[in-house]
Formats: structure tokens, sequence, C-alpha cells
């Protein structure tokens, strides 16, 4: 027989025969229920202070986890996340060894898992992650890290879906969650920031004089502003990602003759990037580079050579080069900063700009026409179009 309201009762207590607890807990005004499941404790809030509607709800909750754990949807509490992500881990591995994954990628949902997923959601059954609790999650990063952007919370929930489809595929889920999020604003698209013309023989000038600066002064830093220059130079010349920049070894690049002008350029292979294993051919700019690296690292046949072009990444020197010009900032609406990636996104603009087909420019890239044609060509506007005002039989009309 339900309590009355006015019943004494203790601050815990079971209902259906000991199945089910009813019980209070500290800093909450509800009384809450819950039960054993495999090692871990099921819990919720009844949303109630009345002891009689707090049983009712209890029964009724109570036998639809019971339901829920013959169905599947509440799975072994053996399976965590931080068990199922390693598992997740070690498939993706093996992708990045038949070349169909990036290891750059690979590395980044490590980093990603291990320094603020894992943490959070280590010891989570896998089954138990749904859309309230990722909007937990989100709101706990946002209180400990203010300034996490939409793009860095959208990086986490990747890595989070990486390991829940890796449950999904050996069957520990039924179905996957749908995250559902809410922003405030819309998302504003915008160019991706690169150097024009006047720009990029401004920021050539910079690092040339730095390099010629230190070249009495430290050979080391000279060699290390010169490894800044090709870089600079093969980025602009290829379109290669700063990722694959850094893979590229001497053995994946070839100087050949173009068939058309009889030039000089570099064909790259074994690019690995973003996605997976490609090829590129280079502008005529990157022959020069490519020489002076051979030379200045003493490579005696670079064919055979597996050491990479550049050892290292000058973040720091390009960065300060960058605020030195004034090139830091792009002349964008929002502004936007400038980095390495700004090298991909001159060589797009550039090609755009000399008139290539979109689709050379993606295949070339790796890449996709919607992508170039989203995030570049039409932010160039007219540029684009030389014979916008070409007329076939109105000759000399004007308006």
């Amino acid at each position: 027989m339900p309590m009355t309201a006015t019943t004494t009762k203790p601050s815990s207590y079971t209902i259906l025969g000991g199945k089910c607890h009813v019980f209070e807990r500290a800093g909450s005004p509800y009384l809450w229920c819950g039960f054993h499941f495999k090692g871990k404790y099921i819990r919720t809030s009844t949303k109630q202070t009345n002891h009689a509607a707090a049983e009712a709800f209890a029964h009724t909750w109570y036998f639809q986890k019971q339901t829920e754990i013959a169905s599947g949807t509440i799975s072994n509490p053996k399976h965590t996340f931080g068990k199922i992500a390693k598992q997740a881990l070690e498939r993706y591995e093996g992708f990045v060894q038949q070349g169909s994954r990036s290891p750059i990628t690979l590395e980044g949902i490590k980093s990603i898992l291990s320094s603020r997923v894992m943490p959070y959601f280590e010891n989570v059954p896998v089954a138990n992650i749904d859309n309230a609790m990722w909007h937990e999650y989100k709101a706990d990063i946002l209180k400990k890290y203010p300034a996490a952007t939409r793009g860095t919370l959208h990086q986490y929930k990747n890595a989070v879906r990486v390991v829940l489809n890796e449950a999904y595929r050996i069957g520990i889920l039924k179905e996957l969650p749908v995250f559902k999020d809410e922003y405030n604003s819309r998302k504003i698209r915008n160019a991706r920031p690169w150097f024009s013309a006047t720009e990029y023989s401004k920021l050539h000038r910079a690092i040339a004089a730095h390099a010629k600066k230190l070249q009495k002064l430290d050979k080391l830093q000279y060699s290390h502003a010169m490894e800044l220059y090709d870089f600079v130079i093969f980025g602009t010349n290829t379109g290669m990602r700063v990722g694959e920049l850094n893979n590229v070894r001497f053995c994946d690049v070839r100087v050949v003759a173009e068939k058309l002008t009889g030039k000089e350029i570099l064909v790259i292979s074994n690019i690995k990037g973003k996605r997976g294993t490609g090829t590129c051919q280079s502008y005529y700019g990157a022959v020069p580079a490519f020489k002076r690296l051979v030379e200045r690292r003493g490579i005696d046949k670079p064919s055979a050579s597996t050491e990479k072009l550049f050892l290292i990444h000058h973040r720091t020197m390009f960065n300060k080069i960058l605020e030195q010009t004034k090139l830091k900032v792009a002349n964008t609406n929002p502004p936007a900063k400038r980095d390495f990636v700004s090298l991909r996104a001159t060589y797009i603009c550039f090609r755009l700009l000399n008139g290539v087909p979109v689709y050379e420019i993606a295949n070339n890239c790796r890449t996709s026409v919607a992508m170039i044609e989203e995030s570049y060509a039409r932010y160039l506007g007219g540029s684009l179009m030389p014979n916008i005002n070409r007329t076939a039989s109105l000759e000399g009309w004007e308006y």
C-alpha cells in the first residue's frame, strides 16, 4: 500500500521486492531511484518530492530499463568507451598501413581522445552515450575551456563517433546515436586566407632578407631560414597540405619535362594526407626549390633517399615574419589570420586566376570541386570571368 506524503520514510528503501531502490541524494531536492546491473548502478532522478509519486515513477522506469537490457539497448558495462576506443584505434591503424587512411588524421584522433575526450568518457558504457550525454560533455568542455570554438567541438564529436562506429560495427550498439547541436548563430563561411601576388612577393623578400641577415651570424639558423623559404615556395607551387609537405620524401619526387612546354616540373607520388595516398604535379617554381634542398642537404641520389624534404616545422619563424610584414591578418571581412595553410590556398587561387579548370585543380589537390567552388572560387568573383562582357551581335551596345 502506497505511503502518504506525510508518512515518515527512511532516506533509502527498496520497492518491487528489493529490486529497485528509492533514495535521497545529497544536493538534490528530488527523490531518486536505481538498481544494480552487472557491477554498474543505474539510477535517475524521479523529479518528485512526494514518496508515492516517486515510487510510481520508479516502478514504471524500472520495467522500462529491464526491457532496454533485454533488447541490448543497455549493454554490458564491460563495453566501456575506453576499451572500445582501443579497438577502434587498432582498426584505424590497419587502414593507415593499407594506405586508405591518413597517419596525420590518426594522430589527430589519438591526440583528441587522450587529451579531452577520454577523461570524461573512458569508463562510460558506449550504450549510455546519447545526445543528452554529448550535450553534458559539451557544457563541461565549455566550462573548462570557454574559448573552445565550434570547429574544436566538432573535432571532439568526430573522435567520439570513431569509437561509437566501432561499437556499432562489432554489434555492441544496435543503432548509432544522433548528436544534434544547436547554435545561436549561423556558421559564417569565409574565404580561406591566401596571399595576393603583391603580398606573396613581399613575403618572399622578407624571408630571403631574414636568411641573408643570419648567413654571417649563425649557419644553423641560416639553414633553417632557407628551409622555410623553400617550404613556402614548395607549398605555393604544389598546393599540398601542411601535413603532406611534412611527410614528403626525396624518393617521392621526380623532376620531369612537361609535355606541352618542355619546362621542368615535379611529379610527387605517395602523398600521405587526410585523403589517404595520392599524387600531384607541381607548378614550375617548385623545381628550383627542390634542387636547392638536394644541394643543401648533400643528397647524392634523391630517387633512393627516404629522408624527408623538410626536417623542421618552422611555424614560429613563419609567424614572426608574417607579423613583421603585417601579412598575418588578411584583408577580409571578418579578418582572418594566415598560417601555413594559406600556402595551399594561394596555390589554388593562383591556378583559378590563371584559368585552370576547377576539376583539374581539385584533382591535383586531392579535394572536391565543391570545396574549391565554396571556399575559393565564389570569393574571387569577377576576377575569374575575363569574358563576362563579350558580345556576339550587339557590338557597341552600352547601358
